[in-house]
């Protein structure tokens, strides 16, 4: 006798071997990756945003992390800026940040030392001291605030800039009006060394160079090209006052999320991208050098280093307490 429960029984069976082979589709099932957000305020093109797409590109093709993650790298500060993007980071609006260690004080006790003034020798040192112990130290310093440091990248190094004259010694810089970041140590970096600091936006430093309201400024040599204020500035004085790196970011909570073997996987694909950034980093600095000279702008060494570095130790006694035995270490790296 037909029994309608075997019938039912036969067809549920079907329709699960059906689902579990795909319809009986001979295509693999579409695997779903873990899709992280990685915010910077560089736009392509730029040796940072390049050393990201390199990052993506050694994500992409790793055979642990090509299967589990991707990347969406949001370039040219669409998402904010870079304290903006710290701050969905810190709450998981996004995942993955690239920025400024200066922003990043506020999140470590101890990475703020990386912003006091002539602090290294010069690249290689500071390349000496980030790749070394005192690196993995300061990177470990961000994980109490949700944050993993994964690589630093160049940004290159700080020096001042202005239409009066070229800034050989310390008394070249007396009564010049220059502008800095909104940041206290700088201000007093620049009082320090006997000028006058002047707190501006970024995009306010042309007009007021043109207009005469300030006398200078000081930023890396990418910078003063790519705005364009060799123009109405042509004196750039190489005195590398400012050398603070940029720093590649993960959320804490998507870092526990990945597997060990995951977790070294990106820290290597980080550390590749970090290599080939710094090349990047080079080859347009060289370029902005000649853009800029080409246009007529005047670039110098300052002649006497030593007086500009000694007249800001008071900076260090002031903040360099907080630091312990921090500076010392940094500089008896050889």
């Amino acid at each position: 006798m037909f029994r309608y429960d075997s019938l039912r029984g036969s067809i549920l069976s079907m329709l699960l071997l059906l689902l579990m082979t795909g319809c009986g589709s001979d295509e693999p099932a579409e695997v779903v990756l873990e899709r992280l957000i990685l915010a910077n305020v560089h736009v392509e093109g730029y040796p940072t945003a390049r050393g990201l797409r390199f990052f993506e590109d050694q994500v992409r093709q790793d055979p642990l992390l090509g299967s589990r993650l991707k990347l969406d790298l949001q370039l040219g500060g669409v998402l904010g800026n870079e304290k903006e993007a710290l701050e969905k980071l810190g709450f998981g609006g996004i995942q993955m940040a690239c920025t400024s260690v200066a922003p990043l004080a506020e999140f470590s006790s101890s990475i703020g030392v990386l912003t006091l003034p002539y602090l290294f020798r010069d690249p290689d040192h500071m390349w000496q001291v980030l790749d070394g112990e005192i690196g993995d130290e300061l990177l470990h310093s961000l994980e109490a605030s949700g944050l993993v440091g994964l690589a630093w990248y160049d940004a290159g190094s700080r020096s001042f800039y202005n239409r009066e004259r070229p800034v050989r010694r310390l008394a070249d810089l007396e009564g010049l009006k220059i502008r800095v970041q909104k940041s206290e140590i700088m201000r007093e970096m620049v009082e320090a060394l006997g000028a006058s600091p002047v707190s501006l936006g970024f995009k306010e430093v042309y007009t007021n160079l043109h207009t005469g309201s300030i006398d200078g400024a000081e930023n890396n040599v990418p910078s003063y090209r790519s705005e364009r204020h060799f123009e109405v500035a042509g004196y750039y004085s190489y005195d590398r006052h400012s050398t603070i790196p940029d720093l590649l970011l993960v959320n804490l909570k998507v870092w526990k999320r990945l597997l060990p073997e995951e977790q070294a996987a990106l820290r290597e694909a980080a550390r590749q991208s970090s290599i080939a950034q710094r090349g990047f980093w080079r080859d347009y600095v060289e370029e902005a050098l000649v853009a800029v000279r080409a246009a007529g702008a005047e670039i110098n060494e300052v002649e006497d280093i030593a007086a500009f570095q000694q007249a800001v130790q008071p900076l260090y006694a002031k903040y360099g307490e907080r630091y312990g035995d921090l500076v010392t270490r940094i500089r008896a790296v050889e």
